[in-house]
């Protein structure tokens, strides 16, 4: 047997107010569409908003269906979104933000497959900043820090 570790760096800032200011943008834009979220059975919404290269800016908020789990994250929508619509324009940046929480809000195992598999497509990395109502937020610059050992295309022969 052989022990590994897995680790990686990210940025940790006191609060949004450190961030550059392309950043706080679509964070700000993340935490406002939080509010827009439809989260009537867990009451926790949560906001997504993505940079793209050509420097628009998207938004979306998470939706709940009584027949879990047919409800969307909002990262998953938003990327569904801008991938369908702007297939060849790459993501820069998402920011994932919520009222409920104090602190970075990181997405869901789903969500981070999903990132991955943008990333995959559009053959670099996306910037994640990940922030709360208020506090810390953390900036990184993967999703492949989010999920080690994720699953690839590669595993399908």
């Amino acid at each position: 047997m052989k022990k590994e570790k897995y680790s990686f760096e990210f940025d940790r800032f006191d609060d949004k107010s450190e961030l550059g200011a392309l950043q706080k943008i679509v964070v700000d834009k993340a935490f406002e569409i939080s509010h827009n979220a439809y989260a009537p059975y867990s009451n926790f919404k949560v906001g997504a908003a993505v940079q793209l290269e050509n420097g628009e800016i998207f938004s979306s908020s998470n939706q709940e269906n009584a027949s879990y789990p047919v409800g969307t994250c909002a990262e998953r929508g938003l990327l569904a979104y801008v991938n369908a619509n702007f297939p060849n324009i790459k993501i820069e940046k998402l920011a994932v933000s919520t009222p409920n929480v104090n602190f970075p809000l990181p997405p869901c195992g789903m969500c981070r497959q999903y990132i991955l598999e943008i990333e995959k497509k559009q053959k670099s990395s996306i910037e994640i900043i990940l922030s709360g109502n208020e506090g810390e937020v953390f900036v990184l610059n993967s999703a492949k820090y989010l999920l080690p050992l994720h699953f690839t295309d590669e595993f399908l022969g």
